[in-house]
């Protein structure tokens, strides 16, 4: 693709936002030593790595939090049985082991990587908008209310969500141009990089039935022919005959991938990520529908902290969005949305009331495709500045060890 004045907003934007994270950064580093809420074998392994000097203590070491430690313990000494580290999938650590090798600095070579990554979510995120039907300005508002999200600074943190987000959006772009195999090869790398990339094979799948189509209309009308499709003699003849162009393998690489890793922890002596999750973490997996009930027993059973009303108030401001983008969104986008939801609420016994659940959003990028079909400027801006504010806030608390997702 050609380079577009868009994008030109677009890299504007994530240096801004690239600066005032670096600076709040910087102003953490200048201080007094915040005092870690996290500590353990892996941050003391992890700490050994981490660089001297002025530079590295203002810009690079401050970034040092949380589930960065367990992606650079995995990056530069690989997985262990029993450290907990098998719940992290292999490609974002892999990845900043071969930069941090060739660099010599892990946590910049992290960062590198998640930034490089974050912007390629920016222009991917306004590729795929275009490709759904917003018009120019409509889908650089979608790129503004994504990174006005108040936790969207994870997108330059040195967390594998960047990267996830990249490779989701860039399957779903090579889907739109019916570019399977490419579209199930991102897919695969996804999954390999965060656990919901598997729920991509169910959206490829459909999105493939949808094709056999051509262009549909609107939401109703390719629910009916996929229905129509799978329903009548015809339709299974019709998929059948395209079933001999062997570029639907595409859509079976995510799952190939989570299957392939899935084995390659067993064979290797690891163990699974359910059983970790368990036993390191104290997060039981349950199917949705009981993840959703222990969800609601929360609500009204336990005392509630600050991030746990964050959380809440992104959950319930999504699921409008995906109700409303029913009758908006192409059915696979929402497919894709709820299936999310519905792997999230399988964390069934969090330490908090929803675990992490505002960062996780950021994944859910469909309901930014809802808000960026929102006119009114002065609807637009007061909700980017309060949002941006909450924003500021988070990275201020996710600098100081107070506040973790």
């Amino acid at each position: 693709m050609r380079w577009k004045k868009d994008w030109t907003m677009l890299v504007l934007l994530f240096l801004v936002l690239r600066t005032v994270y670096s600076l709040l950064g910087a102003r953490t580093g200048s201080g007094p030593a915040p005092e870690p809420l996290a500590t353990g074998p892996i941050y003391d392994a992890v700490n050994t790595l981490l660089h001297g000097g002025r530079f590295s203590e203002l810009f690079v070491n401050v970034w040092m939090r949380w589930d960065t430690g367990w992606l650079l313990k995995i990056a530069a000494f690989g997985y262990a049985p029993a450290d907990g580290t098998v719940s992290f999938q292999p490609l974002y650590p892999f990845l900043v082991g071969l930069l941090g090798r060739l660099g010599g600095d892990y946590l910049l070579a992290a960062l590198l990587l998640s930034n490089l990554a974050g912007l390629a979510a920016l222009i991917l995120f306004y590729e795929v908008a275009r490709a759904e039907g917003l018009d120019s300005p409509a889908a650089l508002a979608a790129a503004l209310w994504l990174a006005m999200f108040p936790t969207a600074f994870f997108l330059f943190s040195a967390y594998s969500d960047p990267l996830f987000l990249a490779l989701a959006l860039g399957a779903w772009r090579a889907a739109r141009q019916k570019q399977w195999l490419a579209a199930g090869l991102l897919g695969g790398l996804a999954t390999l990089c965060r656990l919901q990339g598997a729920l991509l094979a169910p959206v490829l799948a459909w999105a493939w039935l949808a094709s056999l189509a051509g262009e549909t209309a609107t939401p109703g009308a390719q629910l009916g022919f996929v229905w129509r499709l799978v329903t009548r003699r015809t339709g299974w003849q019709r998929i059948a005959q395209a079933l001999r162009r062997p570029a639907w393998i595409g859509f079976l690489l995510p799952a190939a991938a989570l299957l392939g890793w899935t084995l390659a922890l067993r064979l290797s002596g690891l163990g699974s990520i359910p059983e970790t999750l368990e036993t390191h973490w104290g997060i039981r997996t349950v199917m949705p529908w009981s993840g959703v009930w222990l969800f609601l027993q929360r609500l009204f059973t336990t005392p509630r902290v600050f991030v746990d009303y964050i959380d809440l108030s992104t959950l319930v401001l999504v699921l409008a969005l995906l109700v409303a983008g029913l009758r908006k969104l192409d059915p696979a986008l929402s497919l894709y949305a709820w299936l999310t939801l519905a792997l999230f609420f399988m964390r069934g016994t969090p330490p908090h009331l929803l675990d992490s659940f505002s960062r996780y959003m950021l994944s859910v990028f469909p309901a930014f495709l809802v808000l960026g079909r929102v006119r009114s400027r002065y609807l637009r801006i007061p909700l980017w500045a309060l949002s941006f504010s909450l924003q500021i806030f988070l990275v201020m608390g996710f600098l100081d060890w107070r506040w973790v997702a």
